[in-house]
């Protein structure tokens, strides 16, 4: 019996029966009990070693017995909550004798257990009882995991706990035919573990056999474990590989369903179309904001998704933004709705099933007993919200074996951290790490080009990554498999193409060949050239996407320069505030009143504005006049260019684009437009034939062979022979609004990685990215650059108020009144327009440009779009 490692409780200053009397002691009163980290840390330490423990107890275990329920918000309770008694009961039970009574025996618990399924005490010292079949067997209350056979018959606790009396088989090294470190992580005793599984290294294969491994040689049930997977596409390749034994997967949100309907009842899951009804009847779009040609929904719809699965504060995301105003008393309206309406959405399955399992500590303990023991795929790309509820649902023993790679963590904006891989040990105590080591994917010029790579960032998990011998995957040694092009601007497009005709001449089929951008407006040059030159693509982008603010107004610049003597006054509109000209409110009615305007026709207008207006619209006529010339004398890629830089579209992107972190950005868009733009010369006809391109084509005209086309987190888990990762230039690789530049070389890693015999890192020569001298260790080491801090409750006061000095309050009070009217005249609240907050930092800094108003608190690209203008105009006549 020593060798389960049993413990014992006893009455605080009772005596200890003798063969415990060297054993630790660990005291609980009521004062433990109200503060047990320690303990339960202690605990659990023994626990895991089958280390002998003695329990004295001050107090009535009754005490800790019955799960908690907390009355928490999970966004208030974060990744790292435990409801630290759930652990305290069952550590103090699972593998410890009952000696509190000295006048009988110590009692085990789990045998007495055994005993109403059908088994007899053992009186003979071999065992606890005698089995159903006459054997004798002990209980084992310790970590489930391989024993020794000197034992004799075992059945585990968690058996026992389903009422069965399941023998533990004899312990036996894995039989699947694996490489030495995949076999190591699937042979894996027992408790949790962390399996760093770099890009190609079988991941996949390491969970399918660690799953049979548990099932089918160590006989656990298949109502104990549960193997979570990312998608549903991971999901079914997990079964098909596993479909003889027939072992319990799920997706996460699948998983949280199911918690959900046999907690409260099936509930109805809402699509896309019926949030968005919610969410319209729940938020006040000024008139302003739904005439700039945007989806104002969208940004609450995205803060939605942060607060549940990121975990943040719906008050302080609010405070962060200026695109939610009104979010916090929102978020919470948006949820009592859904509940009224016996609904969730695709995010609310995860979160309300945390809610439910904080809030219900018995119905936490009833779905703990189908998680014992979890297997979680892709444990790198967990947000917050997901690392919770798996923590939640594998309590008390905290028995995960996760599988992940953190130089694949590429969403941070989502909350996906690789601290989670870093500390997996203080998430799952006791934690054991193994590392797969081997490549099979990629050649070793790109396995060394992402190793080389990798090793710039400071916040990852040392590791040793080697590429597979050529020969064990049939690789060419001539094939150049790792290559970075230099390429002049207008030359991209055309280089793009003539590669992937190279591979088609070799034999290659279009099927292999997948073409990977950072942001998905970068894909609309591959897409139009590789097309135009008749290779088949799968289209990524289709017209939608020339109705992105900035190309909206760069294609109406080029129909001005195209035409400038038959301006459009709908062109004119919309390029008035990119950038913003600062003139009167009237002005645009004054241009609707004619269809076209001449040059001169426009500049007359100033004869009736004021002086310091006049100025404004003659710098405005200036630049539309500027555009002409450069049309008449150059081709549309100069055109677009004089648009950006002289006429300073890309400075009013810029501004625009401050608070946005993620995805394309409008400067983006403009280097996407200009990329394409040396294929079509003529600005006359540079629109009507783009849009010939990006039209949808006819189903049954969907070629059997196409290049993919996708931006780099789109691609996770697939691979490709020949990969071009396109337009690894400064300000994309980092990426100008990212915050994190180690996740920024995560992302180029993970686009690399996806090719296996050929990946050509194609690069504009005229701004080249820093990343490129990385790939092949050129580059210096660099300090690391810090990333943003995630502002919480404790680091920061949403409802702080900034103190005016007296020479403010004019200025404030002149704010407030025009924001009233501004109120007024849009239909909203005035908190709607802007906070109190947010004019008390406006007093404060005094901004005189737009450029230093976007640093002020508060003010983000929507409300410096919309009302930038007016609040300088304040700020000067307050001066």
């Amino acid at each position: 019996m020593s060798l389960l490692g049993r413990g014992v409780i006893v009455t605080a200053g009772a005596d200890v029966p003798p063969q415990w009397e060297q054993a630790p002691r660990v005291f609980i009163d009521e004062t433990v009990v109200q503060r047990c980290s320690a303990v339960v840390d202690q605990l659990h330490r023994l626990w895991v070693a089958r280390e002998p423990v003695v329990v004295e107890l001050a107090v009535d275990p009754a005490v800790f017995r019955e799960p908690r329920s907390f009355s928490v918000e999970p966004w208030e309770a974060g990744a790292r909550f435990e409801p630290l008694l759930d652990r305290l009961h069952f550590l103090v039970w699972a593998n410890n004798l009952d000696a509190r009574n000295p006048a009988v025996e110590p009692i085990w618990w789990w045998g007495r257990k055994a005993e109403r399924l059908g088994a007899v005490p053992c009186v003979d010292g071999t065992g606890d009882v005698v089995l159903p079949s006459g054997e004798p067997a002990w209980i084992d209350g310790g970590p489930r995991g391989p024993l020794s056979a000197a034992l004799g018959l075992v059945v585990h606790r968690e058996s026992v706990e389903m009422g069965l009396l399941t023998i533990v088989p004899v312990s036996t090294a894995p039989t699947a035919d694996l490489a030495v470190d995949q076999l190591a992580a699937v042979a894996h005793g027992s408790g949790p573990a962390r399996i760093i599984a770099p890009a190609g290294s079988g991941k996949t294969r390491v969970l399918t056999e660690r799953l049979r491994l548990l099932h089918c040689e160590r006989a656990y049930e298949r109502g104990t474990t549960l193997a979570v997977a990312y998608n549903v596409k991971a999901k079914l390749e997990m079964e098909q590989r596993c479909a003889d034994f027939r072992p319990n997967v799920r997706t996460l949100n699948a998983f949280g369903n199911s918690l959900l309907n046999e907690s409260l009842g099936r509930l109805t899951l809402l699509d896309d179309r019926e949030v968005r009804r919610i969410v319209e009847g729940l938020v006040e779009i000024p008139v302003s904001r739904r005439r700039s040609n945007t989806d104002p929904l969208a940004a609450y719809i995205e803060a939605l998704s942060l607060c549940r699965l990121g975990l943040k504060d719906p008050a302080i995301l609010e405070t962060e933004r200026d695109d939610i105003p009104g979010f916090a008393t929102m978020f919470g309206e948006y949820r009592r709705q859904l509940k009224e309406r016996n609904s969730i959405d695709f995010d609310e399955q995860i979160y309300r099933t945390i809610e439910v399992l904080l809030h219900d500590g018995a119905f936490r303990q009833q779905a703990q007993r189908g998680c014992r023991h979890l297997l979680v795929d892709e444990f790198q790309d967990l947000t917050p919200a997901h690392v919770l509820l798996l923590r939640l649902v594998s309590l008390p023993a905290l028995d995960c074996f996760g599988v992940g790679d953190d130089d694949q963590v590429i969403y941070g904006h989502a909350g996906a951290d690789p601290q989670f891989l870093l500390e997996f040990d203080a998430l799952f105590p006791g934690a054991e790490f193994y590392a797969l080591e081997v490549n099979y994917r990629c050649a070793e010029p790109i396995v060394s080009a992402a190793k080389n790579l990798l090793g710039y960032n400071h916040r990852r998990i040392t590791k040793a990554i080697r590429a597979a011998a050529p020969e064990a995957v049939g690789r060419s040694a001539q094939l150049e498999a790792m290559r970075v092009d230099h390429v002049p601007t207008e030359q991209l497009t055309k280089s793009l193409v003539e590669s992937v005709q190279r591979w088609q001449a070799d034999g290659v089929s279009l099927n292999d060949v997948a073409v990977l951008t950072r942001v998905n407006a970068h894909l609309l040059a591959p897409q139009v050239a590789l097309a135009q030159y008749g290779v088949s693509v799968t289209n990524a982008l289709d017209e939608r996407v020339l109705e992105r603010t900035g190309l909206r107004a760069a294609l109406a610049y080029l129909r001005i320069a195209a035409q400038p003597r038959s301006l459009a006054s709908a062109d004119i509109i919309e390029i008035l505030r990119r950038p913003t000209r600062g003139l009167p409110q009237w002005f645009p009615d004054r241009l609707r009143r004619k269809k076209t305007w001449s040059v001169s026709d426009l500049r007359s207008i100033g004869g009736t504005m004021s002086d310091r207006e006049a100025e404004k619209l003659d710098r405005l006529v200036d630049d539309l006049e500027l555009l002409g010339r450069v049309a008449k004398k150059g081709n549309t890629a100069a055109v677009l260019r004089a648009v950006r830089d002289d006429v300073g579209l890309d400075s009013a992107m810029e501004l625009l684009d401050k608070s946005s972190g993620e995805g394309s950005s409008h400067l983006d868009d403009l280097d996407a437009l200009l990329q394409v733009a040396g294929l079509e010369p003529d600005p006359l006809k540079f629109e009507a034939w783009l849009r010939t391109w990006l039209a949808p084509q006819p189903v049954s005209d969907a070629p059997t062979e196409a290049v993919t086309l996708a931006t780099v987190h789109k691609v996770k888990g697939l691979e490709w022979d020949r990969v071009i990762v396109f337009g690894v230039n400064a300000g994309v690789f980092p990426h100008r609004l990212a915050e994190d530049d180690e996740e920024e070389r995560r992302v180029l890693h993970v686009g690399i990685t996806r090719g296996r015999r050929q990946v050509i890192v194609m690069a504009d020569s005229t701004r080249p990215s820093t990343m490129l001298g990385e790939l092949d260790g050129s580059a210096p080491v660099r300090a690391a650059r810090p990333v943003a801090p995630t502002v919480t409750r404790a680091g920061a006061d949403p409802s702080a108020k900034t103190v005016l000095a007296p020479e403010d309050e004019a200025l404030f009070e002149a704010f407030r009144t025009w924001r009233t009217a501004r109120a007024k005249a849009d239909k909203v609240p005035p908190y709607i327009i802007m906070s109190d907050q947010t004019l008390r930092a406006l007093c404060a800094k005094r901004p005189t440009t737009l450029a230093l108003m976007a640093r002020v608190a508060g003010i983000g690209p929507t409300k410096l779009e919309n009302y930038g203008e007016e609040l300088l105009a304040i700020v000067l006549s307050c001066s």
